[in-house]
């Protein structure tokens, strides 16, 4: 049965509630559109009254209300014992001029905290200053097609491994347009109908709702502060699961690193039960902390059953969309057939400007290293002013953000409360596969101290 959580209509719904008429209507505009977009399911079972009033932290009347409505309209089946389905399309208008943001709307003038996207690196805009016309029209040779991606860039990458101590072939490097898109990629190739996917729990919500689009049966191991609980992923290895996917260094989204305890455990438990890893290592480059970026694990495991994810995005900016997956050739060729249906290859210049910018990466990580580091300082300064004893952390090993519990906060019913003073904020169930973690949120540290200091104060005056 395909019962949608309170937790994930709060998220999905975004910021719902204006200024002028009633709360009931807005809500049920609001349903109406997140059916008319199909991001919950035609026969999908909406929450209770009083659980879904409980998350958008309204009245249960005024979600009765808004059931009512669109059971008017026809999108809305209710009975007693069986909960409200949804019966058919709705079609929702006067939708406000908006913009993207994580999973929710929000207007110019929010606070984004779901995302913990950097600024461009001053790398990266010093090369985009000197580039001149001969160099842009350079780029245009040949059909401007190649799914596999340019060869000059594959090699560049294969050098970044090999430096890495991970000697690679630019046979072994797919080129995608970052690293979402490569999981998604690994997905589809790799992923069919009620295979089992073992993750992380909490685990990065994007790679989530790749396997749940897959159908995958997804099987959760507990994060711990120093890497995972390995008698439950010993358990779930054991069922001879579809993949396993995790973050060994720069978890996202607590920021926790394998120790070296862990890494061997983990090793170990793959050569028993071989199962094919898919090693996300997106935010390997964003550590917290001075020192080499880590090896993959890639090096220690059956060439033949890994993939190593890896991007530019972290280090350079969120707009250079170019990524990377490292596997096997026979791996990469199936993936790069997939990637021809879906994009024909990445953009040809960002491409060529990948390349400029590995050659910069020493550099370029000294910048993201310190630059994170500093960041982070300030933020546990102020959460330690505003929140300490009431809150409890562990300082990342790298990443971008703070995984912050809040014992007995709802924080599903926080961040909609939040989103009412302009401030948009992620719940910790959206980033587990049992929705897990009511009462943690997550929260991005790599903003100015000015914007810090209105995320922490809203948040202490929402929950004092």
């Amino acid at each position: 049965m395909n019962r949608i959580s309170p937790a994930r209509i709060s998220r999905l719904i975004g910021n719902w509630r204006g200024a002028d008429g009633k709360v009931s209507q807005q809500l049920s505009l609001a349903l109406a559109r997140l059916i008319a977009a199909r991001e919950v399911p035609i026969g999908g079972l909406l929450p209770s009254e009083r659980s879904l009033s409980t998350a958008l932290a309204v009245s249960r009347g005024t979600v009765v209300a808004a059931y009512a409505s669109l059971r008017d309209a026809g999108v809305l089946d209710s009975r007693h014992g069986s909960g409200h389905r949804i019966t058919a399309p709705a079609a929702a208008s006067g939708a406000a001029h908006t913009r993207l943001v994580g999973e929710v709307l929000a207007l110019p003038q929010d606070i984004d905290m779901t995302s913990g996207a950097l600024p461009p690196s001053p790398i990266l805009t010093d090369m985009l200053a000197a580039l001149r016309g001969t160099d842009l029209a350079s780029l245009a040779a040949g059909l401007g097609y190649d799914a596999s991606g340019l060869p000059a860039l594959r090699w560049a990458v294969a050098r970044y491994y090999a430096d890495l101590g991970l000697p690679t072939h630019p046979d072994n490097i797919l080129i995608t347009s970052g690293a979402q898109q490569a999981v998604w990629l690994l997905a589809n190739a790799m992923v069919d109908a009620s295979d089992a996917v073992v993750v992380e729990d909490p685990v990065y919500r994007g790679s989530l709702e790749a396997f749940r689009r897959r159908n995958a049966r997804i099987v959760p191991v507990a994060a711990t502060q120093h890497g995972l609980e390995m008698k439950q992923l010993e358990k779930a290895l054991k069922n001879r699961p579809k993949l396993l996917y995790l973050f060994p260094e720069a978890h996202n989204p607590t920021g926790r690193s394998l120790d070296e305890a862990n890494r061997r455990t983990l090793t170990d438990l793959l050569q028993r039960y071989p199962t094919f890893l898919v090693e996300d290592g997106a935010q390997n480059e964003l550590s917290t902390r001075a020192g080499m970026t880590p090896r993959p694990i890639a090096g220690q495991v059956d060439p033949d059953l890994v993939a190593t994810i890896g991007t530019l995005s972290k280090l350079f900016w969120g707009g250079i969309r170019i990524g990377w997956i490292r596997a096997a050739p026979p791996v990469i060729s199936r993936l790069a057939s997939f990637k021809a249906v879906n994009d024909l290859g990445c953009s040809m210049f960002d491409q060529h400007l990948a390349i400029g910018l590995l050659e910069n990466i020493r550099e370029a990580r000294a910048y993201r290293h310190a630059e994170v580091a500093s960041h982070l300082d300030i933020a546990e300064n102020l959460i330690e002013r505003r929140v300490a004893g009431r809150c409890q952390w562990t300082r990342p090993s790298g990443g971008t953000a703070i995984w912050i519990r809040m014992p007995g906060i709802d924080t599903v019913a926080l961040c909609q409360e939040a989103q009412r003073r302009r401030l948009f904020l992620s719940a910790g169930p959206g980033y587990s596969a049992q929705e897990n973690f009511s009462d943690v949120i997550r929260l991005p540290f790599v903003r100015p101290r000015e914007t810090m200091q209105f995320a922490i104060d809203t948040i202490c005056d929402l929950t004092m």
